[in-house]
């Protein structure tokens, strides 16, 4: 599988310390300048700043692809990455195409679904608004890949909490990752292109996530 970049080396060593990942090294194909990445962020407000700072350089020098389930996470890094794209083209500054992606099951609660298609029409319209040279689309999984599909015909199991990953990897990951290769193309690494997928983590998720 191609490589993506990793742009935050320190937050992407800490993530995979927590994670039994198997064979799995980070290549660092690039990374934001030192200026960017020295930034104070103790405040919310520089926090914003600086977050916007390196997206106006990402975006400025990569192809970019934001997956989104329109959450508080993903959400927060995709307005953030929106408005600075804005910032750029009002500056007349340039911005590489770029991609919206968001992923529906076909399992998820209707009220759910609804809610991301209604979100990435906003997306949308935004990209419209400005001249981005963008675009916001659904991923869906193939059909043999559907839960009545597989589950009900005998295909596979369903994945129980703590085992499995099958459903994220058919469901989702695969999905999205069809869809961003037939947008924006396949990465060739040898020829210096790729592109740079991006979505939201936290740093600390609250106890009161696991609650709720």
């Amino acid at each position: 599988m191609p490589e993506q970049a990793v742009l935050f080396p320190e937050f992407h060593t800490h993530l995979i310390g927590h994670q039994a990942v198997d064979g799995f090294s980070p290549v660092i194909i690039a990374e934001a300048p030192v200026a960017l990445r020295a930034m104070p962020e103790g405040e919310i407000e520089e926090k914003i700043a600086k977050a916007k700072a390196i997206l106006k350089w990402l975006m400025g020098n990569y192809r970019t692809a934001y997956s989104t389930s329109f959450g508080k996470d993903s959400g927060t890094v995709l307005g953030l990455a929106m408005a600075a794209a804005a910032e750029l083209v009002r500056d007349g500054l340039p911005v590489q195409p770029f991609v919206v992606l968001t992923c529906d099951t076909k399992v998820e609660n209707p009220l759910i679904a609804q809610l991301a298609r209604t979100e990435l029409v906003k997306v949308q319209a935004w990209i419209e608004r400005f001249g981005l040279p963008g675009s916001a689309h659904v991923a869906t999984p193939s059909l043999a890949n559907e839960f009545a599909v597989s589950i009900l015909g005998g295909r596979a199991l369903p994945s129980m909490a703590g085992h499995k990953r099958d459903c994220t990897t058919s469901w989702k990951t695969e999905p999205l990752s069809r869809l961003r290769k037939r947008l924006l193309g396949r990465n060739n690494l040898a020829a210096g292109q790729f592109v740079v997928s991006v979505t939201g983590v936290r740093r600390v998720v609250p106890s009161t996530v696991f609650i709720n």
